[in-house]
């Protein structure tokens, strides 16, 4: 037994598209925001462990 198929309205169309462009956008702004935190953590561990071993607690 054959159902009708549903054709998917302009509305619908626009909606899904827009809605996977905002799930892009989204997903580059936290890899940038990801890539961002990571550098300011590695220099922080970096002046950390600059200092330690200025301090002489370097083991």
């Amino acid at each position: 037994m054959q159902f009708p198929r549903a054709v998917p309205t302009d509305f619908q169309i626009m909606v899904g598209f827009l809605s996977v462009a905002l799930l892009l956008l989204a997903g580059k702004f936290f890899f940038e925001w990801l890539e961002r935190y990571a550098e300011r953590k590695e220099r922080e561990i970096a002046k950390e462990l600059e200092e330690l071993e200025k301090a002489g607690e370097m083991y």
